[in-house]
């Protein structure tokens, strides 16, 4: 008699188990890859809509257990350009993007209000990013000659290639997951969110550092002030992948 509490215990505990065991869902590709995916390429549209545009595309390389790195490019120029003030009131307008990324799959997620197990690249995740940009253009303005301290003989008017740099950092979190599709489901979505920040420089013309420029109306983000610095950034975005 006294042996039938251990026994009902062992029992509660087993039931227990095997519920949770049901409650986590093995989350796999359909249909079935030959081998396991190594790479999730992805293209991204949605920089086609930015203020200084840029065809843009990046590839995910999965790592050994959870991890990835990421590394994305993009280039844009006038022609591409969707806005009429920069399209047409600059010569030579360029603009160059690069990220990299790393990454860590959580291994799990909800979907359906069921939790599951995540085979990655699928899930949640956290990750790091390095970020770099470059404007360029051709601009009317007036630039200083032989300038000591500041003061410069005399400027001279014309125009010069001005270029601004701006690089930074985030953490993000971010969710991969599935789109449903007949046939294939290597196709995901990625969406992410993150903060961090961001160092803008000042214009500059290409050349020796003691010319000064003046006057100069480069065009500039939502996020730019115009004045060169560390500040606070955020990110946000929604990328489409498949994976190989």
């Amino acid at each position: 008699m006294k042996r039938f509490p251990v026994r009902a215990l062992a029992l509660v505990l087993l039931a227990a188990g095997g519920l949770h065991a049901q409650s986590l869902a093995v989350d796999t590709l359909a249909p079935q890859m030959p081998r396991p995916p190594k790479w999730v390429v992805k293209p991204a549209p949605l920089a086609l809509f930015d203020p200084h545009n840029t065809i843009q595309a990046g590839a995910e390389r999965l790592l050994g257990g959870r991890h990835s790195v990421q590394g994305e490019f993009g280039y844009g120029w006038q022609g591409i350009n969707l806005y009429p003030d920069l399209r047409d009131d600059y010569d030579r307008f360029e603009v160059w993007r690069g990220r990299a990324e790393w990454r860590r799959y959580s291994g799990r997620y909800r979907s359906h209000r069921k939790p599951h197990f995540a085979t990655v690249p699928l899930g949640r995740y956290i990750a790091v990013e390095v970020f770099y940009k470059q404007i360029s253009t051709l601009q009317n303005t007036a630039v200083g000659r032989e300038c000591v301290d500041g003061t410069c003989a005399f400027f001279e008017r014309g125009t010069f290639p001005i270029s601004r740099t701006v690089w930074g950092s985030h953490f993000k979190i971010g969710r991969q997951f599935v789109m449903t599709m007949p046939g294939d489901n290597r196709w995901v979505l990625d969406f992410y969110m993150g903060l961090g920040f961001r160092s803008v420089n000042s214009p500059r013309i290409s050349g020796t550092p003691e010319e000064v420029v003046r006057d100069i109306s480069l065009p500039l983000n939502l996020w730019d002030t115009g004045e060169r610095g560390l500040r606070l950034s955020g990110t946000l975005g929604l990328k489409v992948g498949y994976i190989l």
